[in-house]
């Protein structure tokens, strides 16, 4: 399993992502008044890297090997727990800066990592080789625009922050929608892992 997560995981990308992640949230640890918009980039420079531990370009061979999905996602788990690590850490050295919501940032980076491996994992079951090739750019710019612009911050505040007049965001809501987006992850994971075939895509066989 070891040598198959070496070859297997793109870990020179992953340190890149590691390194973006750990610049972005340190610019919001010294400025998080003006900076903390790259908060919610950050969170999607996390996707992206954990999207880019599950992409297989030889899956003609791989997927008619006898080892499962369920061994092969264990194995490039590996690259998710680097990156749920440097994620946990950028977060403890800005806790500071976080407006007393480190916990709650936490949640945001952790949440989406889930997502992300829970959709990878879908999309390999379904006989996709690199679901990472079409969807970790749009992840990263989605992220951006949201923390960004944040489009319906009162029905959606996905990245609530503190702004001049002491207003903290609703960071309770916030916090539902993140607990629930790990939760479904957490089922749509196992769910892909147990191997049910009726909901493939196109019914194609692993």
């Amino acid at each position: 399993m070891l040598r198959y997560a070496f070859r297997a995981v793109p870990w020179w990308r992953l340190a890149a992502a590691t390194g973006l992640v750990l610049v972005l949230m340190e610019v919001v640890r010294r400025w998080p008044w003006t900076m903390w918009p790259l908060q919610g980039c950050a969170v999607g420079v996390v996707a992206a890297a954990t999207l880019w531990c599950f992409d297989e370009p030889s899956a003609d061979i791989v997927d008619v090997t006898p080892r499962p999905l369920a061994w092969r996602t264990a194995a490039r788990a590996s690259g998710v727990l680097l990156v749920a690590q440097a994620w946990g850490a950028t977060v403890l050295l800005a806790r500071s800066s976080l407006f007393d919501h480190a916990s709650d940032v936490a949640l945001q980076g952790f949440a989406a990592l889930l997502a992300a491996a829970s959709f990878a994992t879908w999309r390999r079951a379904g006989g996709t080789a690199v679901p990472a090739r079409a969807s970790a750019a749009l992840v990263v710019v989605v992220a951006a625009f949201c923390g960004l612009v944040r489009p319906g911050f009162d029905l959606l505040p996905l990245f609530p922050y503190a702004d001049g007049s002491g207003n903290a965001g609703d960071w309770a809501t916030s916090r539902v929608l993140w607990a629930s987006l790990a939760g479904v992850a957490v089922v749509g994971l196992m769910t892909a892992l147990a191997d049910v075939r009726w909901w493939r895509w196109g019914g194609s066989q692993m």
